[in-house]
């Protein structure tokens, strides 16, 4: 059987890697290393530990081991309440825990981390979207973000539109989720809301240039100084003719 001398064999011939192979393998290795240091976007897309400390102290206070033995004693950043609450400022905390106080008969265990994130984004005063749009129909408001929703939709269209008219309602329920959005991070109600789909672009032309020609009335009334109010309204007129109320049918 043959065998292989090594004294044979031909020298092995070190290779040779291009200094600009090098330099680009470095700059690859360095950016690795960058990388890897910092934060994974999961990691940033949490409640910040100091404020999660917080919140675990104040929930294991109002409910000691209920809390404590589903959640456990110390705050880990692991924990779906830290994904969950992403987002969620100290004071928006601090509303949800008075919501939950105020709720106390319903939450005798600690509530799961979704509903506890809706009672941070509760806005007292704000009517439920069934009672805004009943309100924007009647043009009654019991809070400035229903009337801006209602500005936003069109007026004129609320009271003169069906209650059963969907594609209004919707109109209607998308302009109030935004301006609820806004109270509920603290931003001015005011400002222009964008238009979706369904708004003047796809209504007939009559039905707009009515609308129109309505705002343009009641700007002119209001500009002469007539009272808004029929009964209001014809008391003046009958003032101004001379006619007393009393003996007037």
């Amino acid at each position: 059987m043959d065998t292989l001398d090594p004294k044979t064999l031909p020298k092995t011939i070190k290779a040779r890697v291009p200094h600009q192979a090098n330099a680009i393998l470095d700059k690859a290795h360095s950016q690795f290393q960058i990388g890897c240091e910092q934060p994974l976007p999961s990691e940033t897309e949490r409640m910040p530990q100091p404020l999660l400390d917080k919140l675990w102290i104040k929930m294991s206070e109002m409910y000691g081991h209920r809390w404590t033995s589903n959640f456990g004693v110390s705050a880990d950043m692991s924990h779906s309440w830290a994904t969950v609450l992403k987002g969620i400022t100290g004071k928006q905390i601090a509303n949800g825990l008075n919501v939950l106080v105020e709720k106390g008969d319903e939450f005798d265990w600690p509530p799961p981390a979704n509903v506890f994130r809706a009672m941070c984004l509760q806005v007292p005063g704000l009517p439920s979207e069934a009672q805004a749009w009943d309100e924007a129909r009647s043009g009654k408001y019991s809070h400035e973000a229903v009337k801006i929703a209602a500005e936003a939709t069109s007026t004129f269209d609320l009271h003169a539109g069906s209650s059963n008219d969907k594609a209004l309602r919707q109109r209607f329920e998308r302009n109030y989720a935004i301006v609820v959005r806004r109270a509920q991070t603290g931003q001015p109600l005011e400002g222009r809301i964008a238009h979706g789909i369904g708004h003047d672009s796809t209504r007939p032309r009559e039905q707009v240039q009515l609308e129109h020609s309505r705002k343009e009335a009641e700007a002119l009334v209001i500009a002469q100084g007539i009272p808004a109010n029929p009964q209001s309204a014809r008391a003046m007129l009958l003032a101004k003719l001379g006619i007393r109320r009393d003996t007037h049918v």
